[in-house]
């Protein structure tokens, strides 16, 4: 029985590792399209995007684990019965049904995994992704050539010389509403990045002029030695964390602070719920995928795979809706988020 789990497992892993690799690139693209876009647009390199692309895949473990799962268990079980190999065993007086042991076996580590990848690694994964494409958006985002006029944001700058980060002949002009109603001319500066993602600039020996009309007689004149200032851009991401940022013991407490405070907490409690149910449904949809594929007898893997697809969209459409009904006060967040789980439990009894 030992040689035949082994042999199992290798026809699953087989499966679960194309599908982990497809389906990680797939949700990554997805997740990381637009920063892609900006990265590239800002002179990011390849070497950039890996990095980024590395950081972010815990962040995808919450999906793509328990399908890729469900997909190996369902697709390995299905072929093996079409080409009568459980029949083989089963006729060597080995009940089919301890295949399912096998199965569940995996289902509990990967479950285990899950509960600590979805309650902390993936948060942090998706934090750290995002906090380093701040920084390179930050890094490139600013790309002054001499002699050239450079739009940022709603300012237009103009360097004569640039060495490093240190230009001369430096200016600057703030447009609002097609007015400039800044200009700034200064001997030199450099530029500044700081740990905020923030552009900063330092100027010397200068003088700035300030218009709060367009009759260009009413200016403000200012000299000065040393100005500095620094540029926002919606370019530049925010550093407040989101809900899927946040661990699960992070959104526990704030659970338990807004229930206090009299706030609602719904989004909050549905999140920390889901992460938990979605780590259990590995194992009980692998459960009750490879009961199903024992029963199909086709040889070939697009039809396990069909059905396992199959069984994962009528999962998640189940779970979105009972998502969607708790953040709406329907459902409580728990019963919500575990009627999928439920569900597969009852069809594993039932063609059992």
């Amino acid at each position: 029985m030992k040689i035949f789990a082994r042999y199992l497992i290798r026809e699953f892993a087989s499966v679960f590792l194309a599908s982990m690799l497809v389906l990680v690139g797939i949700f990554m693209i997805n997740e990381a399209a637009g920063f892609i876009a900006s990265l590239l647009v800002k002179g990011a390199g390849i070497i950039d995007l890996i990095k980024v692309f590395s950081l972010g895949i815990p962040s995808t473990f919450i999906f793509v684990i328990p399908i890729s799962f469900v997909m190996g268990w369902v697709v390995a079980v299905s072929r093996m019965a079409g080409d009568l190999e459980i029949l083989a065993v089963q006729s060597s007086g080995i009940n089919p049904r301890r295949i399912l042991k096998t199965t569940a076996a995996s289902g509990i580590f990967v479950t285990l995994f899950l509960l600590y990848s979805n309650s902390t690694l993936s948060p942090e994964s998706n934090l750290k992704m995002e906090e380093e494409i701040r920084r390179m958006l930050s890094k490139k985002i600013l790309r002054i050539s001499e002699k050239t006029f450079t739009r940022f944001a709603d300012y237009i700058f103009f360097a004569d010389k640039i060495t490093n980060d240190e230009m001369s002949g430096i200016k600057i002009y703030r447009i609002n509403n097609n007015f400039p109603s800044a200009r700034i001319f200064a001997s030199s500066g450099r530029l500044k990045k700081n740990k905020n993602g923030l552009i900063g600039l330092e100027l010397n020996n200068g003088k700035m002029f300030l218009a709060e009309s367009k009759d260009v007689s009413l200016l403000t004149s200012i000299n000065f030695m040393r100005y500095s200032f620094t540029l926002n851009s919606e370019a530049v991401l925010k550093s407040s964390k989101r809900i899927v940022q946040l661990t699960s013991s992070v959104l526990k407490d704030r659970i338990k602070d807004f229930k206090a405070r009299g706030l609602p907490a719904k989004n909050l409690d549905v999140e920390y719920n889901m992460r938990i149910a979605l780590a259990f449904s590995a194992f009980f949809l692998a459960l009750a995928g490879a009961s199903f594929g024992i029963r199909v007898k086709s040889p070939k893997k697009v039809v396990g795979m069909g059905l396992a697809v199959l069984m994962i969209g009528a999962y998640y459409l189940v779970f979105m809706i009972g998502v969607h009904a708790a953040e709406t006060g329907w459902l409580n967040p728990t019963a919500a988020c575990w009627i999928p789980n439920t569900l597969c439990a009852a069809a594993l009894v039932i063609i059992r």
